[in-house]
């Protein structure tokens, strides 16, 4: 005959494992469906997409806006250039003849 404690030392093992098992799903199962579980996970993802996007976008922004800067400190027809189409500003003895884009008559 077999001990009877070993054989009641097994059957506890065993149902501790299976307890553990089932534990173990169930914590799963709350994570994937809990409020703070896979959906919002998805969630987060696609935002930190998106602002991956964003911060690259505003990267290509800011090289842009450093070379207008070295532009306007560096090239001076450019700076003339902003200073008449943005500005409006005429040189020194010139004549500026502003033309209706289309006459109105009386």
């Amino acid at each position: 005959m077999g001990n009877p404690c070993g054989e009641v030392g097994a059957e506890v093992i065993r149902l501790v494992g299976y307890i553990s098992i089932i534990l173990g799903l169930l914590t799963w199962v709350y994570a994937l469906i809990s409020p703070r579980g896979l959906s919002e996970w998805l969630q987060m993802r696609i935002v930190h997409k998106a602002l991956l996007q964003e911060v690259e976008e505003l990267k290509a922004q800011n090289r842009a806006l450093q070379q207008e800067i070295r532009s306007v400190r560096d090239d001076p027809l450019y700076l003339e250039h902003l200073a008449r189409s943005e500005l409006g500003m005429i040189r020194k003895g010139e004549v500026l003849f502003i033309v209706p884009s289309s006459p109105e008559f009386p």
